[in-house]
């Protein structure tokens, strides 16, 4: 073979083993959530939500044809361990976004090394309204807090009839938030606050709290806690005799509170952005349901959705040619189409979304549509 041809026929050898090499890097996405100690099943859920939608995309062909590397880190529901992990996602070449976490705390505790590193962050459920103001990387797929706010108090006026409420709530970032903008939402509505009380996390004995809601009698309870706390307070409230009706705020959405409440949980209220009995979302729950063995959450469906949001945008740029960064990720998320999840339409504004609950009771152990 003559040189003249070797060289060109080397060059265009060359160029294709550089496509395809480029077309089989991996897209990196980092992954943290509290995936042991309390509450943990909040950061397992989102850890199955997310490793569902990468499945998904595995199955056909990758992001554009390049496979999707997951970096997962426990932070423990602590903002100084999500500080850490944040660190370690944002330092790990390649990451392009990071979905997590959990608390609006330990989402907060993390979001300035991403912002630093210029790597979006999607929290599936933080949310306080600070979270998203803390820079131009902070997005989230939750309501905010003064928008739940609302529908706390819709639980309790409307669906629960009840005019004069007592209040316990986390005292974190978000139960502190939560309980005093429900409450303010309350009073708007008509209603009377009679007590707000805070919960130290790991609180065990809600005797004292119980006496007092059986002397200030109010005609409902609203809990802006865990599941963990909620249901030992739902336990003892109960077996003090205490039967007023009792409403309850998103973290009560878990299947988890249903288990460690047992009867106690029994006619509580909540508002949720996904039911697993809708049928407009069956294929998400028969594939979760395939896959763990169980019914999802709405924790898990948040999580799904923030995957699926980071990856339609990694997907547009990867498709406009741009260099894959996370800064080009971010401007994708902020100016991109809205997108249809499972848990209604993302559309960010700002970093935030809206989107409208529906109202679930338990019955006979079980979450059922109100």
């Amino acid at each position: 073979m003559s040189r003249r041809y070797t060289r060109p026929l080397l060059a265009a050898l060359s160029s294709l083993l550089s496509a395809s090499a480029l077309a089989a890097d991996p897209v990196s996405i980092g992954f943290f959530s509290h995936l042991s100690g309390n509450f943990a099943q909040y950061g397992i859920s989102f850890q199955e939500g997310v490793n569902l939608y990468l499945d998904e995309v595995k199955a056909s062909g990758g992001i554009e044809g390049r496979p999707v590397k997951l970096v997962v880190e426990d932070d423990r529901n602590s903002p100084q361990e999500a500080a850490s992990v944040a660190r370690k996602i944002a330092e790990t070449p390649g990451v392009v976004l990071a979905i997590g976490s959990w608390s609006t705390t330990a989402s907060v505790a993390a979001a300035p090394i991403f912002a630093e590193a210029k790597i979006p962050q999607i929290s599936p459920t933080a949310s306080h309204p600070d979270y998203s103001k803390l820079s131009e990387y902070q997005f989230r797929q939750n309501n905010t807090d003064d928008v739940l706010a609302q529908y706390n108090a819709d639980t309790i006026q409307k669906q629960l009839k009840a005019k004069t409420v007592v209040i316990p709530y986390s005292q974190d970032d978000w139960g502190l938030y939560t309980g005093k903008a429900t409450a303010a939402a309350i009073v708007k509505g008509g209603g009377q606050v009679l007590l707000s009380e805070a919960v130290v996390a790991g609180a065990k004995d809600f005797r004292p709290l119980v006496s007092k809601i059986k002397s200030l009698k109010p005609e409902g309870v609203f809990l802006a806690l865990p599941y963990q706390e909620a249901s030992i307070f739902l336990q003892q409230l109960r077996q003090a005799g205490v039967d007023i009706p009792v409403g309850g705020g998103i973290p009560l959405t878990s299947p988890k509170f249903l288990e460690l409440s047992g009867k106690a949980a029994e006619g509580v209220e909540l508002h949720t952005l996904f039911f697993a009995g809708n049928p407009k979302t069956a294929a998400f729950t028969e594939a979760y349901k395939k896959k763990y063995n169980r019914l999802p959450d709405q924790f898990a469906a948040l999580a799904y959705d923030a995957t699926g949001v980071g990856v339609a945008a990694i997907r547009r740029v990867i498709q406009s040619g741009k260099p894959l960064t996370g800064q080009a990720v971010r401007d994708e998320l902020a100016n991109g189409p809205a997108y249809q999840g499972i848990t209604g339409v993302t559309k960010y504004e700002n970093g935030n979304v809206r989107k409208d609950p529906v109202f679930i009771k338990v019955s006979n152990g079980q979450f059922q549509l109100d």
